[in-house]
């Protein structure tokens, strides 16, 4: 569970801070397939940036029939069943 706190920027835009250092996102050592077509903005990878208040490990993930379900990496979640769910599980105060 988290919070929005920039607006999307294509993949080769996008910054990290590394030993006290700014550097892109694609020079930081991970190993992920996001590296394709950096300079076509139609097909690049977007990302953005998130302040996580709380995450779990995949093995205590929920998933209840009703629950909101959309593929955008992040999304204004508004769906008071899958609000209750979730701060329920992660056990956060709603605010």
């Amino acid at each position: 569970m988290g919070v929005v706190e920039d607006e999307v920027v294509s993949i080769k835009d996008f910054q990290v801070v590394v030993d006290g250092k700014n550097i892109p996102l694609l020079e930081a050592g991970l190993h992920v397939n996001m590296d394709k077509d950096v300079d076509d903005p139609d097909l690049c990878e977007y990302v953005v940036r998130v302040d996580w208040i709380k995450t779990l490990p995949k093995h205590e993930a929920i998933w209840e029939k009703g629950m909101f379900a959309n593929q955008n990496s992040a999304c204004k979640l508004r769906n008071q069943f899958t609000i209750e769910r979730l701060t329920h599980h992660f056990q956060i105060d709603e605010e």
